[in-house]
């Protein structure tokens, strides 16, 4: 590894591609929800929303945390690209179908006018068409292909425009011609993301005998993607938990403020964010020789984010009594709620270098663990203090689950690399 501590340019070209897309992917789909939920009525676009907030909670389990898998499996073992790339788009097509079918009568029972047929295709296009795209975005990343990520991103984002607008000029607003529009452009740009990757890449070729390898095979990539896919959902769940638990255990207008407030700091990361995903197929492939190699090159990232971080949250908190003069005089506690909060987007970029580096040393397994003891920290404290303080309750149930997190990674870390100071050769 390098002896200069300066990041490479490499890295801050991939971040940029990233910012960038992430930038037009931000205004491309406001404008296709404003647009969605005017041609869909209240009512239809209630139902298509709770459908995907579903898939959304689901989704770590139907594409089997392949993508995470993929980015560090392919900077680990190149030679096996073919069968890693094949085996993670097997397991995430059955996944999504097998998702899909269980899900799907639950869901038409659970919400009234929401009828078999249409609840099925929406969740067949999340879980099964879009859990495809997001196994190719893995491998893209692995590959530190960033500019197709941003390509991808953004196409999709456009692709779902443009349908909304064809809708709106034809006036439908049926939540059933709806689903069959959503689900076959979802399997059109599924079906043109693999045609394309296959053209950069080489033509997608798997042999039965790899399949059934015992330690490569699909069983064997089956295990692993279960410590991500656990991974993945505890981050999602300690990520809108409190957004859940607010209306039901204080009042909605106590979750919109502080949904308001939380959805500025999710802005507000995207460039931290963006640099911390460019690094991380480097972090695996350095994670090869031990957890050391991977925490020496992400402490060189530590700066850039504890800075930014730092930056962003003062910033956001001198800015933050814009706010009730953008939102309206009923957003007046969100500028209170955002300085509570602005602190979050250091703690999470610390959050996501160190499971990183966790992730790169092959440590995947203990850092899911840790994370969903910061889930069961957070939804106590959330049922304790949002009937007390409501939103304020949230926010502290937040900032201490993520303190408590960022502290349980960081310990693990520093144990691991003095075992690996007495054991050279321990890895996990």
């Amino acid at each position: 590894m390098p002896a200069s501590r300066e990041l490479p340019p490499q890295l801050w070209r991939n971040a940029l591609w990233l910012l960038s897309g992430n930038g037009i992917r931000f205004v491309v789909s406001g404008l296709y929800f404003v647009l969605l939920a005017r041609v869909l009525g209240p009512a239809n676009f209630g139902l298509f929303s709770a459908v995907l907030a579903c898939a959304n909670l689901a989704s770590p389990f139907a594409y089997w945390g392949q993508p995470d898998l993929l980015v560090q499996q392919i900077n680990r073992r190149p030679h096996h690209l073919m069968q890693l790339w094949g085996q993670a788009l097997i397991l995430a097509s059955l996944g999504g179908f097998c998702l899909t079918l269980l899900l799907t009568w639950p869901l038409s029972l659970g919400l009234p006018g929401l009828d078999p047929f249409t609840a099925g295709l929406l969740l067949l296009s999340e879980l099964g068409f879009y859990g495809l795209q997001y196994v190719q975005k893995g491998m893209l990343i692995g590959q530190e292909r960033m500019a197709q990520v941003a390509q991808m991103d953004t196409g999709m984002a456009v692709a779902r425009l443009i349908l909304v607008l064809i809708l709106w000029g034809w006036g439908a607003s049926s939540l059933a011609v709806w689903s069959w529009a959503y689900a076959g452009t979802a399997l059109v740009v599924a079906s043109w993301i693999h045609w394309d990757l296959q053209r950069q890449i080489a033509p997608l070729q798997l042999r039965w005998v790899d399949l059934g390898d015992k330690h490569t095979g699909l069983w064997a990539q089956c295990r692993m993607g279960w410590d991500f896919a656990v991974g993945l959902v505890a981050i999602k769940t300690f990520a809108d938990l409190d957004k859940l638990l607010l209306p039901s255990l204080a009042s909605a207008a106590a979750g919109g403020i502080y949904s308001a407030a939380y959805r500025l700091i999710n802005i507000a990361q995207t460039p931290m964010l963006s640099l911390l995903t460019s690094s991380f197929a480097e972090v695996c492939r350095q994670g090869q020789q031990g957890i050391r190699s991977a925490w020496t090159y992400s402490a060189r990232l530590l700066p850039w984010v504890v800075g930014y971080g730092g930056v962003a949250s003062l910033l956001l908190a001198s800015l933050a009594g814009v706010l009730p003069w953008v939102l309206g005089a009923a957003y007046l506690e969100t500028a209170q709620a955002l300085r509570w909060l602005s602190v979050v987007i250091g703690l999470e970029g610390l959050h996501v270098l160190l499971s990183n580096v966790l992730t790169g040393a092959e440590c995947q397994r203990l850092r899911g663990q840790l994370q969903v003891m910061a889930v069961g920290v957070n939804g106590a404290l959330n049922l304790w203090w949002i009937p007390l303080w409501q939103w304020r309750g949230a926010a502290a149930a937040t900032l201490v689950a993520e303190i408590l997190l960022v502290l349980s990674l960081g310990a693990v870390i520093f144990h691991k690399l003095a075992q690996e100071n007495v054991h050279p050769r321990l890895k996990d």
